[in-house]
């Protein structure tokens, strides 16, 4: 039996044991196939003017159809990352920084019209949200109550840059390489309740970034303060409970695919933060990542997440050949598991061109794939 007619298989048989067994097996995320994730401005230092600028010229209808013309079946969208600037507004981030919408937070509701656009295409999307506070701005950390920056042990002020590193200032440590505290977990669960609720079912998940070991460590601490994870928590599943939750400590098999247990309680599916198809090793490449050679814990859902091109929200082209995605998220969907590309994307909300048409070929391979296993 061919290697291609063996996947195949394989795929369908996966497919008629979720359809035999609903209710043991009804998890939206394994039925996707692939999804996109967009950084969508979140390495640029933008002024306040140029960032709204930006999400207002974003084409939300041109967006949607494109990715819809790639046959991806779930979106990780980022909302804002480390500059501290978010693509939509939120009333109690705007509170605590005492600033007005439009300064920090952009005036046109991005996500609200992402979400709605999507949805119309039957498309799932996960918020991507840091669980930090953006730790770029040392005002912001001390705004939202995060642990401040430190250099043995003792807080530093405005005048060290908080992204340091101990290479180069000894003893440093940075916000998220320290254990969070009740006031921030308080802080973060307003700023995520809230969009939580506005959005409500029309967010199928959050891929928190940053939620570092030492923060797994300190959570049975926490659970004996009135503000803990869990109080964060159920403020991000406020307005979907049903929401999947992946939490991700950096690009290694150990965390970001849980091999070595669950970062939070509360995980749903795997961070699966990675750079390629293949396990990294001293020698070279090791193992393919899939979810045979690398198991999830039991009830989180196995997810893979690599840069199409050529790193993080970055690029203009595919590293990859149509028939080597194919090949990979076949073998990955057939062992139950799933896979998120992530893709650049321009100011406007436009995927580079040849990025475009290597996931379009992409989506023809596996319409027709999903033509055939309904034929049987």
């Amino acid at each position: 039996m061919s290697q291609r007619r063996l996947i195949f298989l394989l795929i369908f048989l996966s497919l008629s044991k979720i359809i035999a067994q609903p209710q043991q097996h009804d998890r939206w995320l394994q039925k996707t196939g692939y999804g996109l994730m967009f950084h969508y401005e979140a390495f640029k230092n933008h002024s306040t003017q140029s960032y709204n600028r930006a999400v207002d010229s974003f084409d939300v209808e041109k967006f949607a159809s494109e990715v819809e013309s790639t046959g991806a079946g779930h979106v990780i969208f980022v909302i804002g990352q480390h500059w501290g600037k978010y693509c939509a507004p939120n009333q109690a981030y705007e509170k605590l920084l005492g600033v007005t919408n439009g300064i920090w937070t952009s005036k046109r509701d991005l996500i609200m019209e992402i979400a709605q656009q999507l949805s119309k295409r039957e498309i799932r999307l996960i918020l991507y949200m840091t669980a930090r506070a953006p730790m770029r701005h040392y005002k912001i950390i001390k705004a939202m109550r995060d642990t401040l920056p430190s250099i043995n042990g003792k807080p530093t002020g405005p005048s060290v840059d908080p992204m340091s590193h101990p290479r180069k200032v000894k003893g440093f440590l940075r916000s998220e390489n320290q254990a969070p505290n009740p006031h921030f977990l308080k802080n973060w669960a307003d700023v995520c309740g809230e969009w939580s609720q506005r959005y409500g079912n029309l967010i199928s998940g959050w891929w928190f970034d940053g939620y570092k070991t030492e923060m797994r460590d300190a959570y049975d601490a926490l659970t004996k303060e009135k503000y803990n994870i869990d109080t964060w928590i159920a403020a991000v599943l406020s307005g979907n409970p049903e929401a999947e939750l992946a939490f991700n400590a950096g690009a290694h098999p150990l965390l970001s695919l849980c091999t070595g247990g669950k970062l939070c309680p509360h995980q749903t599916f795997t961070s699966g933060e990675n750079h390629d198809f293949y396990q990294r090793t001293k020698k070279g490449k090791g193992k393919a990542l899939t979810p045979k050679n690398f198991p999830a814990p039991a009830g989180v859902v196995w997810h893979l997440l690599l840069p199409l091109s050529k790193g993080w929200g970055s690029g203009e082209e595919s590293r990859f050949e149509t028939t080597t995605l194919k090949e990979h998220i076949d073998v990955i969907n057939a062992e139950g598991g799933t896979i998120t590309l992530d893709v650049p994307l321009s100011s406007a909300g436009k995927i580079p061109v040849k990025a475009l048409q290597t996931l379009q070929e992409l989506g023809k391979d596996r319409q027709k794939l999903k033509d055939r296993i309904r034929s049987f």
